[in-house]
């Protein structure tokens, strides 16, 4: 009986086994069967999982080979003068065979949009707007994620990552153009335009030498895209609605100029210059110009439209600083200023810290701080001393150090490194700030002794040269403008 009773439970667990297996077996029959009717029905090029990339190119070619065979759409007269006139939709993406088949059956069809002279023409006028600067590619996130101009892509159905760019004509462009260049205006954050708060800076501290021709005109250098770009009437258009309606500093600048801390770099540039454009004679005038602080708070801080003003550093200095001084123990950075093994930004400036040091008359601890004085009349002023030059700084570290022995004073003084845009910025901000003064290098000094001397000599000789010399530019500029399609720029 037990016997009997084992028979029957293992039959019936066998049973139910069988059962389970088979609705098991019916389950999956019918998900294939969901499947396959799907891909039936859509007939849509999916990503099919394979062993190999080529068994993955075989299945999705014959899928979309099936799809695209009756998919071909010719465009009509509307759709060619819309793309020819208006805008044009272009995709780039990896090669592929199913690309290259789908390219194949176009061309088999007759169903390209550009054939044979037609291409050719594509790619020039493709070409042109690229050098023209009407099809920007900004790596932008904002741009991107606003999906104006480019476009990055990625479909997850089917694995493939693809650009597509929307290519503006006409008026079509420059209206895009003008109305993309007024919401970027609206909505950038700009900086405060300020003046420079100099009052309590010597500015004459502060030489700044560019290079000017010989009616003390500043030398700017135009961009690049202003030299091959053909002035036609809607570039003009653009350019004086920059000028006038929109009024954005963080356009694209058309003009630059270039000021220098070092004597010797703008000489360099001059030499450049002479060089480069030796065939002219105007460049024979080119001559040295000394600045103060006061023209570059007028130039960086002033409103003017397409042109922006650079500061050069002293590239010694800053490749002395670099590679040499960054790793002295008396040295340390501000919390504001970026560094590292290889780069630093702006023109450095060395300010000594205050230390608290012994007095050995009355063998107490006071805090010493480094000021310079200076006689103004009857009064004697103390500036703080921003130095531009390390090995200057020795050297009035020593100076100081002899005036007051009575001070154990450390062989080397504990600096603060900062770049000077960013400390002219902090000190326009506060207005309880202490008074300034810039020290310069002593090479920078004595160029400027040796300057003003052979100035002084051929002063009187270039006034009455420069005096006949701007009336035959001026009126030679007049000519040009009479003769040439090129606008002028006064």
């Amino acid at each position: 009986m037990p016997l009997l009773h084992k028979i029957f439970e293992n039959n019936y667990e066998h049973a139910n086994h069988l059962s389970l297996l088979n609705i098991k077996i019916k389950l999956q029959q019918r998900e294939q069967n969901i499947n396959y009717n799907y891909l039936v029905k859509n007939k849509l090029a999916f990503v099919l999982k394979a062993q190999s990339m080529n068994l993955y190119n075989n299945k999705s070619g014959r899928i979309l080979n099936d799809y695209i065979s009756n998919k071909f759409i010719s465009r009509n007269f509307w759709i060619e003068f819309i793309n020819q006139y208006w805008q044009e939709t272009i995709f780039i993406s990896p090669s592929n065979t199913s690309l290259e088949y789908y390219i194949n059956q176009l061309k088999n069809n007759g169903l390209l949009v550009y054939k044979g002279n037609h291409y050719k023409n594509f790619l020039i006028n493709f070409s042109k707007d690229l050098m023209n600067g009407k099809i920007e590619v900004l790596l932008n996130e904002n741009i991107i994620n606003k999906k104006q101009n480019l476009n990055f892509s990625f479909d997850s159905k089917n694995q493939k990552i693809y650009i597509k760019y929307i290519w503006r004509k006409g008026f079509n462009w420059y209206i895009n153009h003008i109305f993309s260049k007024y919401l970027l205006n609206n909505n950038a954050e700009h900086e405060k335009t300020f003046r420079l708060n100099l009052k309590n800076i010597l500015s004459n501290s502060l030489p700044i030498f560019t290079i000017t021709n010989q009616y003390d005109q500043l030398i700017m250098a135009e961009s690049t895209d202003q030299i091959f770009l053909k002035k036609d009437f809607f570039q003009l258009l653009d350019y004086w609605c920059n000028i006038f309606l929109l009024k954005n500093s963080s356009l694209k600048k058309v003009y630059t100029g270039l000021l220098f801390i070092n004597p010797e770099d703008a000489l360099e540039y001059k030499n450049y210059i002479i060089y480069k454009y030796k065939k002219f004679n105007k460049t024979s005038h080119l001559k040295c110009f000394i600045a103060t602080a006061n023209l570059y708070s007028k130039l960086f801080y002033s409103s003017i439209n397409n042109k922006e003003f650079r500061l050069i550093p002293d590239l010694k200095e800053v490749g002395d600083l670099i590679y040499k001084y960054q790793y002295q123990s008396n040295i340390t950075f501000h919390k504001d200023q970026k560094y590292g093994k290889n780069y630093f930004q702006g023109q450095p400036i060395y300010i000594i810290k205050p230390i608290l040091v012994k007095n050995i008359n009355t063998n107490r601890k006071e805090h010493v701080e480094y000021l310079y004085k200076i006689q103004k009349k009857s009064e004697l002023i103390s500036y703080k001393a921003v130095f531009l030059n390390y090995k200057t700084v020795l050297i009035a570290w020593q100076k100081f150090k002899n005036d007051y022995p009575h001070y154990k004073l450390p062989k080397k003084p504990c600096l603060c490194v900062s770049n000077i845009e960013n400390f002219l910025k902090v000190y326009s901000a506060d207005s309880n700030s202490h008074d300034f003064i810039f020290i310069p290098s002593s090479k920078t000094y004595m160029f400027i002794k040796e300057y003003k001397h052979v100035n002084q000599y051929h002063h009187l000789q270039n006034s009455l040269i420069n005096t006949s010399l701007y009336f035959k530019s001026f009126f030679e500029k007049i000519l040009w403008s009479l003769t040439s399609r090129q606008p002028i720029y006064w």
